[in-house]
């Protein structure tokens, strides 16, 4: 078998490894779940059958666990893709989604409305508050991007945003009354929690879109990878690339904020579990690798998150990073030697030495 096979399919066994935690997800929670039942719920519909058994078990799957299994999904996956996106354009390891401060803007905007009040006055005031404040972070770092050149300058004005941002929640936070604070500390935990709604098909047709065009745009990643001189010289309009590249990210993220809360963990550290994994930097394999190893991660921790057996629902975040730390640390600390196929993978033998800004 050739590396080429075997790389696709790596790839390639990560679609049934999502299928068997998507069922677990679905089969485990305070109700268990028959896999009859949920294939009957998911094929047939309600009219499968009228005994009160399986309608239980209808209402089980396609309002609570079925919506929230999407909705994990397609965070997951959308976060792991807007982190791999900021490691390809800054080329550094610890770059993620959070480096632009959108997730900072979209907790200030929700704590601007939740802590003052407005909240009870307002219709699902934290949605549309975190999409105002992350889209004015966007916006201000697409214009800092037309002003400076250069994208470590742009990495250090992200992170003053984002700092800036956390700074003013913090003095909200100090005076605000106990009401609103309780509010605001419960949607900070993060959650995939989401009602049945247009937004979890909706993210996640966003999500393979995207998947599919930075796919076919994965030689153009794997120029940019190399360096802004290197692209340029490959035909590549790298400041172009990277400006459509931190909008994506921006956006992906903020949406995925505004309607989950922050999650933390995933976009940095998942786009490194997929490289370990394929052992290649190659985008072509490594954009679907990371979005199908985010949606896994996102399913089973939310899947822990709810304690299968109790009623019990433990903060998403803090089982994010229990659980995927120490997978991280494996990989990382795993010998140079067994990725050393990975240094020249993307972008041909000039590769090997450029490729050590996204590799820890």
């Amino acid at each position: 078998m050739s590396a080429r096979t075997s790389l696709h399919l790596r790839v390639g066994l990560l679609v049934p490894l999502l299928l068997i935690v998507i069922m677990a997800a679905l089969m485990l929670g305070s109700v268990h779940v028959a896999p009859s039942d949920i294939l009957r719920t998911l094929f047939y519909g309600s009219e499968a059958a009228p005994d009160a058994e399986f309608a239980t078990a209808y209402m089980v799957i396609r309002e609570v666990r079925l919506p929230r299994v999407l909705l994990a999904m397609g965070a997951g996956a959308a976060l792991s893709l807007a982190g791999l996106l900021m490691q390809t354009v800054f080329r550094n390891p610890l770059a993620g989604p959070g480096v632009l401060g959108v997730g900072a803007g979209a907790g200030l905007g929700v704590a601007l409305v939740v802590l003052s009040g407005l909240g009870a006055q307002l219709s699902s005031p934290s949605l549309f508050a975190a999409l105002g404040g992350a889209g004015l972070v966007v916006a201000a770092v697409m214009a800092a991007h037309r002003v400076v050149d250069d994208p470590v300058i742009l990495l250090v004005l992200g992170l003053l945003f984002g700092y800036a941002a956390t700074a003013l929640t913090t003095l909200l936070m100090a005076a605000s009354p106990a009401a609103g604070l309780e509010r605001y500390v419960i949607w900070s935990f993060g959650s995939f929690a989401l009602p049945p709604s247009a937004v979890q098909p909706t993210l996640l047709g966003v999500v393979a879109g995207m998947t599919m065009v930075l796919t076919l745009k994965g030689s153009h990643l794997d120029a940019l990878l190399l360096g802004r001189a290197y692209a340029e010289s490959s035909g590549v309009h790298a400041r172009a690339l990277q400006g459509a590249l931190l909008a994506v990210a921006g956006v992906l993220t903020g949406v995925v904020t505004a309607f989950t809360g922050p999650i933390s963990f995933v976009g940095v550290a998942v786009p490194h579990l997929a490289r370990g994994y394929l052992r290649s930097s190659r985008h072509r394999l490594l954009v679907p690798a990371t979005v199908l190893s985010g949606a896994v991660i996102a399913v089973l921790a939310d899947l822990i998150a709810r304690v299968p057996g109790s009623d019990r629902v433990l903060p998403l975040n803090a089982v994010l990073a229990l659980v995927g730390v120490p997978v991280v640390l494996v990989v990382v600390l795993k010998p140079r030697g067994s990725g050393r196929d990975a240094q020249g993978d993307a972008g041909g033998g000039s590769a090997g030495g450029s490729d050590k800004g996204v590799r820890l």
